[in-house]
């Protein structure tokens, strides 16, 4: 950034106009988010310097948004702590100007996230290592641009997926850039083969054609040269074995990154000496433990790794130099050949270690009658297993168990289990009661029996059971039990204590929170309804009086949309407002403390399907920023509707003010759709990126004063 003239406010706005021009020219040549940041951090910060208020809100109003969609759209690899502190002082600073409230939830964002990757840099800095380390391979890619000060670059990383085919090789890559597949198709077609080549000694028989999707997952679209070669090929060899699931497979360590070409022969082709040396800057400031180069390159790069631990010399950065393919492959602090037989592998186990056996079940044994001995005859905890269900005291013994058919996903999932059963002390005697959801499978017929609540004592005494069997009407039909049951919570209403419940219609589209008194068992007064079933639901203060609410989520049948809502637990009374035909009749609209709808999306529409919807209990609170998510999920063959063919596709996050803040995409619904993107089914944008996801936060529906608006049109 050049030095500026003069000092008075014409002068000030003159240069200020003139380095807006040269910045957008920069980053419209370049292409860079990266880049962007660090050419507007002087702006900034000379704008922050100005004494006149007005000069400083006309320009921060209008620069603003952009450098913090510039933060939010990258990560900072290659930055050094000092640019990172410089940049969470701007945020720091912008964040107190009143005039820039309409981006009150996204500047806190980006000082968190600037905050959180500038802790963990220093961290892995002083000598430590993430926790969570990248578990694909990482590719260090240059930007090219005039900027010498800093290294300009990512840490691409990709997914791919094979399948089997009849005719040709048919290899998709996404983001689809006509020139980007131009520079890679030689170096795929001769991965590939050495792919398939180091694949054949595990795999008998492998067949001549596949088709290969090659997800960028960063699409930083940067694979100019050949330095993709080695990474690539290894992912096919991974991603080969898993297809064809040999006895062995290999894998990749986690926090690698690897650059280099290879020939047909497997050679690793070399690169410049200034290019490694740039990369090796790149990697050092990230979160990498080993970056694997071209031997060729192996004194460029440690020559300037030296450099760097000048400054650092506690980083722990590996470097490690390959000639081949082979080389590669060999070096198991790198590729790991794992074999998969777990059965095989126990029996082994097991004939040469008898005596260690021996001990094992020894030690077992006696672990068991020390726990045969224990006393403590109070309910704690619930396991199940499928078939029956497990009831255990706080040290995980078993007081007793019943016959409890479950679904596996219900076994697997803890907040399922949460959903069907409370260990409470109904009576506060100091013993607890189990209270359940009775909805066995008949096991000969396997229909279903009226659901009910029950609660028992530790003896598996029945002290009381209610079924929920209320008949209401809609101008589409009568809607007649059975109802299912799920257990929200316990709450105290009106002086009572109570257990929450929520109800969806087993015929139809009906769906009910209500409560009973934990004593009695007896329903309260109050019942709210709504019109399509409801998936998830919890207790929690989202509007901050001090008392409990419920946040729900689920469908519409309605409006044919997922939809989440909040309500005050002493309003838990009418329906939910639906499209005409759906209305629950006879009761007055609730009055909701916020209630959204989230429409179809063009994966929705292309599949046919009718509404989006969201993963039973998946919703989740967190408590310091008063947020809460749910998953919503994605029927990739809704005509068969089974349960494989569920993926979740999006997180949707509602912060403080119940509105929808942001979209986390899941990375099977990344690849799933943005292989349609690639095959012109759907349009673009692909689906990791910051303006899918705003089509997606657009299209949010928000209730106010009945009616529906968007979210420009709340505060109006």
């Amino acid at each position: 950034m050049r030095v500026m003239q003069g000092q008075n406010g014409t002068s000030i706005l003159a240069f200020l106009e003139e380095e807006i021009k040269r910045i957008n020219f920069i980053s419209s040549e370049y292409h860079s988010r990266k880049l962007e940041v660090y050419l507007y951090l002087p702006l900034f910060e000379k704008i922050l310097q100005q004494k006149n208020s007005a000069i400083v809100e006309a320009y921060l109003t209008q620069l603003t948004p952009a450098f913090i969609h510039a933060i939010l759209s990258r990560s900072f690899e290659g930055f050094n702590p000092e640019l990172l502190s410089r940049i969470k002082h701007i945020l720091t600073a912008i964040e107190r100007f009143d005039f820039l409230k309409k981006l009150k939830t996204d500047i806190p964002s980006c000082r968190i996230k600037v905050e959180k990757e500038s802790e963990i840099l220093l961290s892995v800095l002083n000598g430590n290592s993430v926790h969570k380390k990248e578990e694909n391979i990482q590719i260090p890619l240059l930007e090219t641009s005039e900027q010498n000060e800093i290294v300009l670059g990512v840490l691409e990383s990709i997914t791919v997926k094979i399948n089997k085919r009849k005719d040709e090789n048919k290899f998709l890559i996404v983001p689809s850039e006509k020139d980007l597949e131009q520079t890679l198709d030689e170096q795929i077609k001769i991965t590939w083969k050495l792919a398939k080549q180091y694949c054949e000694q595990f795999v008998k028989s492998i067949k001549d054609y596949h088709e290969v999707v090659i997800h960028f997952n960063r699409r930083s679209g940067l694979c100019r040269g050949n330095s993709l070669g080695l990474a690539l090929t290894i992912t096919f060899i991974e991603e080969l074995l898993r297809l064809y699931n040999p006895v062995y497979i290999t894998q990749s360590q986690s926090g690698l990154a690897i650059t280099g070409g290879l020939d047909e022969e497997g050679k690793v082709l070399p690169v410049g000496d200034e290019i490694i040396k740039l990369k090796t800057e790149l990697v050092f400031y990230s979160t990498v433990d080993q970056l694997v180069i071209p031997k060729h390159n192996e004194f460029a790069a440690k020559e300037k790794l030296d450099e760097l631990k000048q400054k650092y010399p506690e980083r722990k950065l590996k470097i490690t130099a390959v000639e081949d393919l082979d080389d590669l492959l060999n070096r198991r602090n790198i590729i790991e050949i794992k074999k998969i037989n777990p059965i095989v592998r126990t029996a082994k186990f097991a004939k040469r270690n008898v005596f260690t056996v021996f001990l094992i079940a020894l030690l077992t044994g006696l672990f068991t009658a020390l726990l045969t001995v224990d006393l403590d005859d109070n309910p704690s905890f619930v396991t199940l297993d499928g078939q029956k269900a497990y009831i255990k005291n706080k040290n995980g013994k078993t007081l007793f168990n019943f016959p409890y058919l479950a679904d596996k996903h219900d076994i697997e999932n803890p907040k399922s289990t949460y959903a069907f059963f409370k260990i409470v002390d109904i009576n506060l005697d100091g013993d607890n009661e189990i209270i359940y959801v009775d909805e066995n499978l008949n096991e000969n017929t396997k229909s279903q029996k009226i659901s009910s609540i029950k609660c028992v004592d530790k003896d598996f005494n029945t002290i009381w059971s209610y079924s929920f069997l209320d008949t209401v009407y809609s101008e589409r039909e009568i809607l007649l039990p059975p109802y299912g049951f799920r257990l929200i919570d316990t709450a105290t209403i009106d002086g009572m204590r109570v257990m929450l419940f929520w109800v969806n219609n087993g015929p139809s589209f009906s769906t009910a929170i209500s409560g009973v008194e934990l004593n009695s068992g007896k329903r309260i007064k109050d019942t709210f309804w709504g019109s399509g079933h409801t998936n998830s639901a919890i207790k929690r203060d989202i509007n901050n009086d001090g008392r409990d609410d419920i946040v729900a989520n689920g469908v519409d049948n309605g409006f044919e949309d997922a939809v989440a809502w909040g309500i005050e637990l002493s309003k838990l009374n009418g329906y939910r407002p639906t499209t005409r035909e759906y209305q629950i009749k006879g009761f007055k609209e609730a009055d909701l403390i916020f209630y959204l709808r989230i429409p179809k999306q063009d994966v929705d529409k292309y599949l046919g399907v009718r509404n989006p919807s969201s993963w039973h209990y998946s919703l989740n609170f967190r408590e310091y920023d008063k947020s809460f998510s749910f998953d919503i999920f994605t029927n990739t063959s809704p005509r068969t509707q089974f349960k494989s063919d569920f993926i979740n596709s999006y997180v949707i996050i509602i912060d403080s003010n119940l509105t929808v803040s942001d979209v986390v995409i899941n990375s099977s619904f990344r690849v799933f759709r943005d292989s349609l993107v690639a095959q012109g089914k759907i349009n673009p944008p692909y689906t990791d990126t910051q303006e899918y996801k705003e089509i997606i936060k657009n299209s949010v529906l928000y209730w106010k004063n009945g009616k529906w608006v968007k979210r420009e049109d709340l505060g109006q």
